[in-house]
């Protein structure tokens, strides 16, 4: 499994107007936005797009794929197995949730190269996680205001029983803050998810770099 500890997520419907310069569309700020972040080292960009519909989410993701082809970026499509399916030599992975198509399922229909996440959002859930999957994004950590239907927060303590508990790398999300991130690296997580921490009124860029500096001082043993 290649690097996953920094990890965005967004869709166009996240940007704020500070994100977006004066008459540029939400999906060319988004596009601009993961293009700069991934030149500086971004490691997986996650694409979620619930409100669009699938030829605009693949439209989307020509153009990100294309912006970010000579960075070593990985492209993430949510829940989309249909979109996946159509994207071959675009998308690197799809990521499914608990009430998503099941990984097998899903596996069958998508490119073999395509790698596949897993959401888990209580300690239980391993124990139904299939061989096909490479990665699991674990929480809500924290309380987060990103997602409207996420599960209870799980906190630090259940986050290291299942690192302990899994040999699959470990993505943690949910409310995550930069400050958060270096106790996150220290106990174990192979990433962290973002998404408000990188898209809040300061510029991304300079949120990226600090989540980086964090990543590296949480990951010195």
């Amino acid at each position: 499994m290649s690097n996953l500890q920094s990890y965005f997520i967004a869709g166009p419907e996240n940007l704020l107007p500070n994100h977006m310069y004066k008459s540029e569309k939400p999906n060319n700020a988004l596009v601009r936005i993961v293009s700069e972040l991934a030149e500086n080292g971004l490691d997986v960009f996650q694409l979620r797009a619930k409100s669009m519909k699938d030829n605009e989410i693949i439209d989307l993701i020509k153009d990100l794929s294309s912006a970010t082809s000579n960075t070593r970026m990985r492209l993430c499509i949510n829940d989309n197995v249909n979109v996946a399916s159509k994207c071959k030599g675009l998308v690197d992975i799809l990521h499914l949730g608990q009430s998503d198509m099941k990984p097998n399922e899903a596996k069958k229909m998508i490119d073999k190269n395509i790698e596949i996440g897993l959401s888990i959002t209580n300690i239980n859930q391993l124990d139904d996680v299939p061989d096909c999957v490479n990665y699991l994004g674990v929480g809500p950590i924290f309380l987060t205001g990103s997602k409207k239907d996420a599960s209870l927060p799980m906190g630090s303590n259940t986050l290291r029983e299942i690192i302990n508990k899994t040999e699959l790398p470990v993505v943690a999300i949910g409310g995550i803050s930069l400050d958060d991130i270096n106790d996150l690296f220290k106990l174990g997580v192979s990433g962290v998810a973002v998404i408000s921490a990188i898209l809040n009124e300061y510029n991304p860029i300079e949120n990226f770099y600090k989540l980086k500096e964090n990543i590296i001082k949480g990951s010195k043993k």
